[in-house]
């Protein structure tokens, strides 16, 4: 089993939580492992990291900040992906995981207004691209499409637009490939 402190001997300015949240379940998985292959070629680990080696990742550091989550502020990429995970679990079409998946993140957002763990994402041309996160993305775009007439009645708010989450910037200003 890899462990968080291995993954932060390659990665060791990077938070727990990013660490915890997005590398370490992959790297513990039979078909990643840890270290990623330099270079990825078409290793998992290229799709995980947009394409970019750890050598990349190294020089992203990574802030915590209140950011605007509404779909507009997205990139293209991920309002693509987003829109797609909360029609399929709105028309009861997503798989048993992705439904858990969403439904989990949804009770915590109607429950708590915030997401259960902010949401890795980077900026890129076309607005905030979610690195880790998107099914707690989903869940909170399809309450933020939900009437405020439907809070009301259990007696909640609509969580705000502004949440927290981890922005990863790289010392260059690139961007993940993919």
């Amino acid at each position: 089993m890899v462990t968080v402190a291995q993954i932060k001997v390659s990665l060791p300015n990077w938070p727990d939580d990013v660490v915890e949240q997005w590398l370490h379940y992959f790297a513990n998985e039979p078909d990643c492992g840890w270290p990623p292959p330099e270079p990825l070629g078409d290793h998992r680990w290229s799709g995980i990291l947009g394409g970019r080696p750890l050598s990349w990742w190294q020089h992203v550091s990574w802030k915590k900040e209140t950011v605007d989550c509404s779909l507009a502020n997205l990139s293209e990429k991920s309002k693509a992906i987003l829109t797609e995970l909360s029609s399929a679990f709105t028309n009861k079409t997503a798989d048993p995981v992705t439904t858990r998946r969403i439904k989990h993140a949804y009770i915590h957002i109607v429950d708590n207004g915030v997401f259960p763990k902010p949401v890795l994402m980077m900026r890129d041309s076309s607005g905030l691209s979610v690195l880790d996160g998107s099914h707690r993305m989903a869940a909170f775009y399809t309450l933020q499409m939900t009437p405020d007439a439907a809070f009301k009645k259990l007696n909640k708010q609509k969580a705000s637009p502004k949440q927290e989450a981890w922005i990863g910037t790289h010392s260059a200003s690139e961007v993940p490939l993919t």
